[in-house]
């Protein structure tokens, strides 16, 4: 079986069962998703970056990791600073322990902070979305923005796709694709504001949408700069014909705290 058809295959369950799941599963339900997430996501990104690193290191990044997801659903924003601040003490800790055996700890540490605020917490601001007044439709209409924008990348790229994006990132990413992905974003987000957001004024809106669709591509790319410099091709396996988590999140991983920031203090 080609990957391609793989790709749709996966994504024919997967969709309609990630649907069902936000939008029925209740607050504690998309909480431990998000956890879920996190969790598998921060060891992808371990295999990644910290391949080589103890098993204190990780353990440590991934019991903080959930606890920060935690913290956004027991208590949104509040106790977040205390769970920085507690991160970089601990992964300083167990870095100044190691030092002298490895002298390269302070970029172990700056890959562990990195991915902390990378993964889990960028991650939890979903959870803070689905809190919001009409929640649940502020996560379809983030997730369907950008996976709309995400393919319309890809197949438009992919036939017309003739001026490299930043091929010593992603040889595949075209200028021509980054464009057809935005107008997806651009078509999605504006069925999204005529059928459930009919309060927001256009203008603020577009911007919205094109901020998204930008800062989502960013994402990718991050992602995929963190795969060339181990020279891996994907994050993982766990999604037949997408490859690994991270490769189906990249993007909203950035979209999330983006969304969130941008309604919270320009559309409210």
């Amino acid at each position: 079986m080609s990957s391609h058809l793989k790709r749709w295959l996966t994504a024919l369950v997967a969709v309609p069962l990630l649907a069902f799941v936000i939008g029925k599963g209740g607050r504690t339900c998309f909480a431990l998703l998000m956890g879920l997430a996190a969790a598998v996501g921060l060891l992808e990104y371990y295999a990644l970056v910290l391949s080589r690193q103890t098993m204190a290191m990780k353990a440590a990044g991934l019991a903080l990791g959930l606890a920060l997801v935690a913290s956004f659903y027991t208590a949104g924003l509040g106790t977040t600073p205390v769970l920085l601040v507690l991160a970089l003490v601990t992964f300083a800790t167990i870095c100044l322990a190691g030092f002298k055996r490895q002298t390269t700890v302070p970029e172990i540490l700056y890959k562990q902070v990195t991915g902390f605020i990378y993964i889990p917490f960028f991650l939890g601001h979903l959870i803070l979305i689905r809190d919001w007044n009409q929640g649940v439709t502020w996560i379809f209409f983030l997730m369907a923005v950008i996976f709309a924008g995400d393919t319309a990348a890809y197949y438009v790229g992919r036939a017309f796709g003739r001026h490299r994006l930043a091929p010593s990132i992603s040889p595949g990413k075209t200028v021509e694709g980054a464009v057809g992905g935005l107008a997806a974003n651009l078509l999605v987000g504006a069925l999204f504001k005529k059928c459930c957001f009919p309060g927001f004024g256009w203008g603020l809106w577009i911007v919205l949408i094109m901020v998204v669709g930008t800062l989502g591509q960013t994402g990718d790319m991050v992602e995929s700069m963190l795969k060339r410099s181990v020279g891996v091709k994907d994050s993982g396996a766990i999604v037949p014909g997408h490859g690994g988590l991270l490769d189906r999140i990249d993007a909203l991983l950035f979209a999330a705290p983006t969304l969130y920031y941008f309604k919270t203090y320009l559309l409210d």
